[in-house]
């Protein structure tokens, strides 16, 4: 590399200036995704054990709906009535087209069954056939 003549009599400056736009590029995109990897698991709920595990080569499209303990339903960390939910999960399926849409419950272990049967019989009548549950793994 050749430095300019004029440069050479007062030494050599760099400019940092892409440095510094590439620094706070990283810190924004940082923080969105911690912010969004937080947003799925915001409620706490005590899930049940699973006896086998899917692959995650296998993963769609995912809508994550999270029951909590008091019943209440969330998506992405916003609190959504049923008739919501139905609608956005009508809506995400339209938007998914030909790829395959898939549906995970994290439910609270308490939550009765009558308070998912409803969630379950809204996927099915979008025609949504994955549907999955969050679970801990067997120790």
């Amino acid at each position: 590399m050749k430095v300019p003549l004029r440069r050479r009599e007062r030494g050599l400056h760099f400019n940092i200036t892409p440095l510094i736009d590439i620094v706070f590029l990283l810190i924004i995109f940082f923080l969105a995704a911690s912010h969004l990897a937080r947003s799925e698991t915001a409620q706490a709920v005590e899930l049940p054990e699973a006896t086998r595990q899917t692959d995650e080569a296998e993963l769609a499209q995912r809508v994550v709906v999270t029951i909590t303990a008091e019943q209440r339903f969330f998506v992405g960390g916003n609190e959504m009535l049923l008739p919501q939910l139905e609608f956005m999960i009508q809506q995400a399926k339209i938007d998914a087209g030909e790829e395959p849409l898939e549906v995970q419950i994290r439910a609270d272990r308490t939550v009765p069954y009558g308070t998912v049967e409803p969630l379950m019989l809204s996927c099915v009548k979008v025609g949504i056939t994955k549907l999955n549950w969050a679970v801990l793994p067997t120790r």
